[in-house]
C-alpha cells in the first residue's frame, strides 16, 4: 500500500509539473495558454509537495518548476506601482446589465478621462447615448453579437480611429499634455480551443501598426502572464499596470481577465459589479 501511495504521489506531483511546463508553450500551440491558467495552483501544489520525501534530483527539478511558475505570476499581485498622468477605466459591460444608469455615475465619478468598453450590443448600446454628455468622442467597433468594442474620450480624437480585423480592438488616438497616445480597448475570446489565438494574432497585428504611447485595457478572457498577453505587449512596447486582481468569478474559481497596460504600467483599483459579471478597472497609468 506504501509503494502504492508513494506512486499515486509521484504520478500527481509529475503531472503538476507537466502541466506548468506546457503552460510555458503558448507560442507553439494555443493550447499552451489555456494550460497557463493553472500555473498558480499547480505551482503551490509543487511547492507544497517539496515538504514530502523524495529523490534529491527529483526534488531540485520540482523545485525549478514550482520557482519559476511562481517566479511568473506572484510579482503581479504584490503592490501598487505610481500613479500615472492618464487616468483611464474599463468595464466588460455585460449584454444584459440593468444597472447602466448606476454604472455611468461611477464613472462619471472617476474621473477618467477615456473609458474603454467591451460587449458592447444592441441591448446595452443605450449606455453610449447616457454618457454622450461626459464622454463625447466615442469609437465603436462592431463585431458579432454582443461583442462590439469601444474606446470613449472626454477630448477630440486625433486622426482616424481603427478596429482589428478580427473581434475585437478599438483604437482611437488623443492628445495627452501635448503628446498623442492610442487608446485602445480590447475583448479577446476564451482561450483555446475557442477562437483566442485568432483575435491575438489580429490584435497583435493592428499595435504593430501604430505608432507611438498605447495603452490597452479590456477583458482579455486570459491572464496576464499567458503568451497571447504578452505577445500584445510586446507589440504595443507596454507593460502590465498593477495591482491585478481577479475580476471574474467563474463557478468560485476567481479568474484575472480584465489588466491594463501603459507604456510604463501604472497603479489600478477596483470597482463594483455594478450590473456586470466583470470588476470594473480604474488606472493611472504612466505614458513615460
Amino acid at each position: 500500500m506504501k509503494n502504492l501511495l508513494r506512486g499515486v504521489f509521484a504520478v500527481f506531483v509529475l503531472g503538476c509539473c507537466l502541466i506548468i511546463l506546457a503552460g510555458f508553450a503558448g507560442q507553439l500551440h494555443p493550447l499552451g495558454d489555456s494550460l497557463s491558467l493553472l500555473r498558480i495552483p499547480t505551482g503551490l501544489l509543487c511547492l507544497a509537495s517539496l515538504a514530502f520525501p523524495m529523490q534529491r534530483i527529483v526534488r531540485a527539478g520540482v523545485a525549478v518548476v514550482a520557482f519559476f511558475a511562481l517566479l511568473t505570476t506572484a510579482p503581479l499581485f504584490w503592490g501598487t506601482q505610481s500613479d500615472g498622468n492618464l487616468t483611464l477605466y474599463t468595464k466588460n459591460l455585460l449584454y444584459r446589465n440593468s444597472e447602466l444608469s448606476s454604472l455611468a455615475d461611477d464613472i462619471r465619478a472617476s474621473g477618467a478621462e477615456v473609458v474603454t468598453l467591451q460587449e458592447v450590443g444592441r441591448a446595452n448600446e443605450a449606455f453610449l447615448t447616457m454618457i454622450e454628455p461626459d464622454y463625447p468622442f466615442q469609437h465603436l467597433c462592431r463585431f458579432i453579437g454582443g461583442s462590439g468594442v469601444a474606446v470613449l474620450a472626454k477630448t477630440p480624437f486625433v486622426g482616424t480611429p481603427k478596429c482589428s480585423d478580427h473581434r475585437g480592438v478599438a483604437a482611437a488616438q488623443i492628445q495627452k499634455d501635448g503628446n498623442l497616445v492610442w487608446v485602445t480597448s480590447v475583448h479577446l475570446p476564451w482561450p483555446y480551443p475557442y477562437a483566442h489565438e485568432k483575435s491575438a494574432e489580429a490584435a497583435v497585428a493592428l499595435f504593430d501598426e501604430l505608432e507611438g504611447p498605447v495603452v490597452i485595457a479590456g477583458d482579455f478572457n486570459i491572464f496576464p502572464w499567458a503568451s497571447s498577453a504578452r505577445r500584445i505587449r510586446a507589440a504595443s512596447g507596454t507593460m502590465v499596470a498593477g495591482p491585478v486582481r481577479p475580476t471574474y468569478n467563474l463557478y468560485g474559481a476567481p479568474l484575472f481577465l480584465d489588466h491594463v497596460y501603459a507604456p510604463n504600467g501604472g497603479n489600478v483599483s477596483y470597482r463594483e459589479l455594478l450590473g456586470s459579471d466583470h470588476l470594473g478597472v480604474l488606472a493611472r497609468l504612466d505614458l513615460g
